[in-house]
């Protein structure tokens, strides 16, 4: 397919891609609109990774570009899903077979990054500071509507900096591109009206604050070691104070580069080891509260620290958690729908886990809109309901 076929394909293909986004509500707003269709997608996917895992239960993927598969590529290209564009930091590379790795950047789909714009509630003229530039996509959109004057973008991996710049260029759209710690903002550029973060990170910084003028807006989702997502929108009171609710329903992205977590491996073979040796106890709360994104926030928080794992072998899946000082529990439940759990170390995970059940069913299963989060220097405190009802503390 020549270069010309291509753009005449790409726009028929965002024009239906737009006309979804309107119907979903995901585009509210005619000047989004009228980005979304400006902003080719598929130049900031020249190449990408689609799922291709068999039925042995790894996970492969199959690099998709115009060179191998064209009209396929560009149709994935403008569907409504999230690519993968990079594994294990760009140190596995692609092949002509499919292959492993953990996906450590990606192009979040259309619906996610066009409603968190809309979220985002800007107005023309104003600076616009995103964090996480990636494949350069949702930078371009900023640009087409603020002007890209108007817009600062920070990645932490310069190669893909660089290349988020090169395909910007290509469209026209220069920005302000920064390859660094995206927690560090970019004071060169403040004050910014808005900050937006398309990574997510465990905490948000105090720089943001400092960066942003007052009465600026603040967009992120932020993450904790459950993997369970707050997305939050903070209005900026001073450089030293930021606060507001959470909304249900966010998006999740990336976790930031920075977060470091126990390595399960160790921790879980320890476990099963000692698991062959502790007492089996009925659990006394509905284990179906473990499925529930809410209260999956509310025993991060309460449990700061502790990874969850699920792990099914012989017919009996185990939740598994685990903390790096050597504490565990397993929730097994077999095939009959019995289940049983197992601790140990020095900490009693599953009682602990039992407790902020009772508590979280006792004050009526709160969604995340009844939670709130407060910045200061002095860092990053959750509340349910009212401010002075503090709950949780964020990036300890």
């Amino acid at each position: 397919m020549t270069g010309s076929r291509i753009k005449e394909a790409a726009a028929i293909l965002r024009s239906e891609m737009v006309g979804r986004l309107e119907k979903s509500r995901a585009l509210r707003s005619p000047e989004w609109k009228a980005a979304a269709l400006e902003v080719p997608r598929h130049v900031f996917l020249p190449a990408f990774y689609e799922d291709a895992s068999g039925p042995d239960g790894m996970t492969r993927y199959i690099l998709k570009n115009q060179d191998n598969d064209c009209v396929r590529w560009l149709d994935l290209s403008y569907q409504d899903r999230t690519w993968v564009t990079q594994l294990d930091h760009g140190r596995t590379t692609p092949a002509e077979s499919a292959v492993t790795g953990i996906p450590t950047s990606s192009s979040t789909l259309p619906s996610v990054v066009l409603g968190m714009l809309e979220d985002l509630d800007v107005e023309a003229g104003m600076k616009v500071l995103e964090v996480g530039t990636g494949t350069g996509y949702s930078t371009a959109l900023l640009c087409e509507y603020l002007g890209d004057q108007n817009v600062t973008s920070v990645e932490y991996d310069a190669e893909i900096s660089a290349l988020a710049g090169e395909r910007l260029a290509s469209l026209g759209y220069r920005p302000r591109l920064v390859a660094g710690d995206g927690a560090a903002g970019c004071p060169e550029g403040r004050p910014f009206s808005r900050v937006i973060a398309t990574y997510s990170p465990e905490s948000v910084p105090v720089s943001w604050l400092e960066q942003a003028a007052p009465g600026a807006f603040i967009l992120v989702s932020l993450v904790g070691s459950w993997d369970a997502y707050g997305y939050v929108r903070l209005e900026v009171e001073s450089p030293d104070m930021a606060h507001g609710r959470f909304r249900n329903d966010g998006p999740s992205f990336m976790l930031s580069r920075k977060i470091t977590r126990p390595v399960p491996g160790p921790l879980l073979r320890a476990a099963i080891a000692a698991r062959a040796e502790a007492r089996a106890r009925t659990p006394v709360i509905d284990i179906a509260l473990l499925n529930h994104s809410a209260f999956a926030w509310a025993a991060q928080l309460h449990l700061p620290g502790v990874i969850r794992l699920s792990l099914t072998n012989d017919g009996v899946t185990g939740y598994w958690f685990l903390h790096a000082d050597g504490s565990w529990a397993v929730l097994e439940s077999g095939e009959a729908g019995e289940s049983r759990v197992y601790q140990g170390g020095p900490r009693s995970i599953w009682t602990e886990l039992e407790a902020v059940g009772k508590q979280w069913l006792a004050i009526g299963r709160p969604g995340m809109e009844r939670y709130g989060l407060t910045v200061t220097s002095g860092g990053n405190t959750v509340w349910l309901d009212d401010p002075a009802n503090v709950v949780g503390v964020l990036g300890e």
